[in-house]
């Protein structure tokens, strides 16, 4: 029998992120970051289903909610508040309106843009789920102090700003990775991989729940509520 242990190549050169060599604690963090998340979504979806509403039509509702002030909010705000593509809110904003929780009207200050306000309908029930958010909130942030909070949300920031670099370099990686795939044989035609091109998958959703005409949730390819 083979005794000896692998060990895999280390996943970052920060020596900082090393300890004796070995990039454990920063994988073991990567992961609890990772679950985490998950569990952030999860609660999101909780309270969507609330308010019979998707997590990212939640995510919209509440941005509104907070960000509104008393002239409404310009859908470019209101993406960048959730983080969110504007075309996805857009695409909710307009779900929302049909649902009666949302309205829009144009901005008086510049008329390519739209304003987007609460109606009372959502105010209401913005106010119904509150008690439940806050139950789930001092659960889920329990032991965690402002300035832990605080770090948490620098992490977070930079990690965003980093990604944009980071993901230029997947980018780049499939690219060169297309063009330098050996070619195949195809009903007798050598063919270059490159050349078809990187094979794509099939598009993710960002909502496990997909929204019907009315901005209700259901789960994609359920049959809509009826009524």
């Amino acid at each position: 029998m083979n005794s000896k242990v692998y060990r895999p190549p280390v996943t970052i050169s920060r020596e900082e992120f090393l300890l004796n060599g070995s990039d454990a604690g920063f994988r073991r963090s990567i992961y609890a970051l990772i679950q985490c998340v998950g569990r952030l979504l999860a609660c999101r979806d909780a309270f969507g289903r609330e308010l019979d509403l998707t997590p990212s039509q939640f995510a919209v509702l509440m941005g509104v909610a907070h960000t509104q002030g008393t002239d409404g909010v310009t859908i470019r705000v209101l993406s960048e508040h959730v983080a969110l593509a504007s075309t996805h809110v857009t695409t909710e904003v307009g779900r929302l309106e049909r649902a009666g929780f949302l309205t829009k009207r144009p901005s008086r200050t510049d008329g390519r843009s739209v304003r987007v306000s609460l109606l009372p309908h959502a105010e209401t029930e913005i106010a119904r789920v509150t008690p439940f958010i806050k139950v789930v909130n001092d659960v889920l942030f329990r032991g965690i102090d402002a300035q832990a909070l605080g770090v948490a949300h620098q992490v977070a920031r930079q990690l965003i700003l980093n990604s944009e670099t980071a993901l230029a370099e997947i980018r780049r990686r499939h690219l060169e990775t297309a063009a330098l795939s050996p070619t195949f044989v195809d009903d007798g035609a050598a063919t270059s991989r490159a050349a078809k091109g990187p094979k794509r998958a099939a598009p993710r959703s960002a909502d496990p729940y997909e929204a019907d005409g009315n901005g209700r949730r259901r789960k994609a390819g359920a049959q809509p509520r009826s009524g």
